[in-house]
């Protein structure tokens, strides 16, 4: 499906661009000067043009800033208004302003700027976009290594053009892996640090932890009402609001990674956020104690299918709640569109503003849906065997799920670039390892029910599922990271392109 779409889609001009980064530097001439002379002589018969990518210099800055509060200020100029309008928040009367119209300070917002040179307020970055006249000409200048040395001259294909992260380009390629550490260290950093508001919110499921925390509520909790809220309904809702922390660190984190695509930056904060949640909401909550106690894990491997198969069935109430409270609520406020709800009663109610903002359109949050479904997936593979009543509750907020994100996709969020399945093969391993897990706890379970029959015939399903993904990684693993030349090469001698589409589209980028 995904060499379907590449093949089918719609020329664009990232199909016949190249992203090059790592241009050596060198002191008789420019970054632009040493791209036309490496392609020209490696690729004389393909290579069209290029584009260098510059850094904003503080003229530049100031200039694009001043365009921002240009385009937010024109229309509107602010206007103190005394009158007896509701206040909206205590029922009375206020004095009030509002936003009126005001055509000519916007003719008077006009800069110089513009007039400057481009060299006076950019300077070249080691980056460039180079185009070719053909797709297979790119995707071969994208897969092969340029130079003997991997540090320099690095291509790949370059994201759509809504799709670029512009930010980031300027960022020397030598300092990518360096950053990547960087972040994976504070990403680990995180999740450990993480430990202790789960362990707290696990001390609240237990009635004799919290009469040993607050003596003083010993009484409270013998009414069945109160106990039920406060160790079943609360620590999942707290746990929730801890876990609304989570995706805007992650995209930090992501963005200082040094992505160059905004697709690439929401992929990678997809996978940070599915291996914190994995391990926070389900083997921390599973494995409950102490810090200390959720350490020594690791210095007993051996035993964790069997302190899995015991633990897991006494979590079933917990994870059953926490599907209630992430799972039906989330679709619920993804259908009221709680923040943009506000947004829109701020505006109209106390700016008083009428115009409609044009800069609202919101993309698809992949990084935060796609780790939540993958999650309810693992709960409901593992919880299947040993507490099946949370089935129920699975299939309504999938099926749920279904029609809201459908009714969301298509009528609500705004589709500014295509991933073409890159998020598939995160949603496969979770997948795999969701299918593993649970057959190495049903082994650990039917031991543990003096069944060695039974255990020992569930040891080949282990490993049917993991040929199954070997085969997978195999057949289908390089499709999302190259792209097949046999395909563009029919292309090609098929005259399967519109000529003169990429030069047109050189020029007026050139221009």
């Amino acid at each position: 499906m995904r060499l379907a779409y590449i093949t089918g889609s719609h020329p664009n001009p990232s199909h016949f661009t190249v992203l090059v980064r790592g241009i050596p530097w060198s002191q008789d001439h420019s970054y632009s000067k040493s791209v036309e002379s490496f392609f020209s002589t490696y690729y004389p018969d393909t290579y069209v043009d290029h584009q260098m990518i510059y850094r904003p210099s503080t003229v530049h800055k100031l200039k694009k800033d001043a365009k921002k509060m240009y385009r937010i200020l024109r229309p509107v100029e602010t206007e103190y208004v005394r009158g007896d309008k509701p206040c909206y928040l205590c029922g009375g009367t206020a004095h009030t302003f509002k936003l009126l119209q005001n055509g000519e300070d916007s003719i008077r917002s006009q800069t110089s700027i513009d007039e400057l040179h481009p060299t006076q307020i950019e300077k070249e970055c080691p980056a460039a976009f180079v185009f070719f006249k053909n797709r297979y000409a790119a995707v071969v200048a994208a897969q092969v290594l340029q130079s003997s040395n991997p540090m320099l001259w690095v291509t790949q294909l370059a994201p759509e053009p809504h799709d670029v992260y512009w930010s980031n380009l300027g960022i020397p390629y030598k300092q990518v892996w360096v950053r990547k550490i960087v972040v994976l260290l504070i990403a680990l950093a995180f999740v450990f640090v993480f430990l202790f508001p789960v362990t707290l919110v696990q001390g609240l499921t237990q009635p004799q932890v919290l009469i040993h925390w607050f003596p003083q509520i010993k009484e409270v909790l013998k009414l069945k009402f109160l106990n039920r809220l406060v160790t079943g309904y609360l620590p999942s809702v707290i746990l929730i609001l801890f876990l609304y922390t989570v995706p805007p660190i992650m995209m930090l984190l992501s963005r200082i990674e040094g992505n160059v695509s905004r697709s690439d930056r929401k992929k990678s904060a997809c996978i940070k956020i599915l291996y914190f949640t994995i391990w926070n909401v389900f083997f921390v909550n599973v494995l409950s104690g102490s810090f200390i106690n959720q350490m020594s894990i690791f210095s007993q491997i051996k035993e964790l299918p069997m302190m899995l198969a015991k633990q897991v069935p006494t979590q079933a109430t917990f994870f059953t709640t926490y599907v209630l409270s992430s799972g039906w609520a989330s679709l619920a406020f993804e259908l009221l569109q709680l923040f943009a709800l506000i947004c829109n009663i701020l505006r109209r109610f106390i700016l008083r503003s009428k115009k409609e903002p044009t800069n609202i359109a919101l993309t698809f949050p992949h990084h935060t849906e796609i780790p939540r479904l993958l999650l309810f997936g693992l709960l409901g593979f593992t919880l299947s065997i040993l507490a099946p009543i949370i089935l129920p509750f699975l299939l309504v907020y999938f099926f749920l799920a279904f029609l809201v994100y459908r009714n969301q996709i298509l009528h609500v969020y705004v589709t500014k670039y295509e991933s073409a399945g890159q998020f598939w093969p995160i949603v496969h391993n979770a997948t795999i390892f969701s299918l593993v897990l649970t057959q190495v706890i049903a082994v650990a379970v039917l031991a543990m029910k003096k069944s060695p029959m039974a255990s020992g015939c569930t040891i080949p399903l282990i490993i049917i599922s993991l040929l199954f993904n070997e085969y997978c990684r195999k057949r289908f693993s390089q499709v999302f990271k190259r792209n097949p030349a046999q395909r563009w090469i029919d292309e090609t001698s098929n005259g399967g392109r519109k000529k003169g589409y990429i030069i047109g589209c050189d020029q007026n980028t050139a221009s």
